[in-house]
């Protein structure tokens, strides 16, 4: 079975990837710019180094994605690309120690940021892909990376992963976005993806200074917007809860942490009009 080796550089991160699936690279190819997806260059800095091939002895079709000697999943073959979109997200959330690393969408706008931490199901990845359709410039959907020296947020630009029924509230509210690789029957359920705006991919390597942390809740009974404003303390608690590595980076991370809250104003919001959260979070970030 031929193997495509590929570069794929996601500032602050570059995978080299070898995989015994080809399409695999013309899927990227409709999810990410030329810039980021490049035969192999000896010169780069490869940060992640991983496989997702056909193990030897396997008798199914499935793939497997590893890093070195570290298992991730398998894949059957109609869940190829989310399970590497997974996959990519298992490297950065478990594998690296540069930055403190929050689970959550970061988004900017007029040099102000806004930080969306939500476990799943909290409606995060739509309002999300709202706000950028807005015009606000997406950081990252699935990571809040915090430099440990300046304390400035570093985008990782990639796809914004939708679930389940987002895919038809963005489908309905904007028929002009193409939602690509919908892929039903996954573990969790049907997943499509929404690639980043192009002034994202244009700004994906400028920082922005933390301003503002809000951890959001869809509510379908919800008739207005009810917001709260966290103490530090709650914050504090509340991103060390969503952290991936938090407890691993001992002092370091407890001090970046804390600086980091220091910097920001929290809330707690629940909605169920993405249009009214979107305003909301505009008034604060005036």
């Amino acid at each position: 079975m031929p193997v495509k080796v590929f570069d794929l550089r996601l500032s602050p991160f570059t995978f080299r990837v070898s995989t015994s699936h080809p399409p695999l690279f013309q899927q990227l190819q409709q999810l990410y710019p030329p810039s980021t997806l490049t035969e192999i260059n000896l010169d780069n800095f490869i940060d992640f180094e991983v496989a997702y091939d056909k193990p030897t002895l396997a008798l199914s079709s499935a793939l497997a994605f590893h890093l070195g000697d570290k298992h991730f999943r398998f894949a059957e073959k109609h869940s190829l690309l989310p399970t590497f979109e997974w996959g990519l997200n298992w490297c950065v959330g478990n594998y690296q120690s540069q930055y403190l690393c929050i689970h959550a969408a970061v988004l900017e706008k007029n040099g102000f940021s806004v930080v969306l931490p939500a476990p799943p199901g909290s409606g995060k990845s739509t309002l999300c892909a709202m706000l950028m359709f807005a015009g606000w410039r997406l950081l990252s959907d699935e990571h809040c990376l915090i430099d440990l020296e300046d304390g400035m947020i570093v985008p990782c630009v990639r796809p914004i992963s939708l679930k389940n029924k987002s895919i038809q509230v963005v489908n309905h509210l904007y028929p002009h976005i193409d939602v690509c690789h919908i892929t039903p029957d996954t573990h969790k359920g049907t997943i499509g993806y929404v690639t980043p705006s192009k002034l994202s991919w244009q700004q994906s390597t400028i920082k922005v200074k933390p301003h503002l942390v809000v951890f959001p809740r869809y509510d379908k009974d919800q008739t207005l917007l009810a917001r709260e404003q966290l103490t530090q303390h709650e914050m504090f608690m509340q991103l060390a809860e969503n952290s991936f590595n938090y407890s691993v980076l001992g002092a370091l991370g407890f001090e970046t942490m804390a600086k980091f809250v220091m910097a920001n104003t929290g809330y707690r919001i629940s909605y169920n009009n993405g249009a009214d959260a979107i305003a909301m979070l505009e008034e604060l970030c005036r």
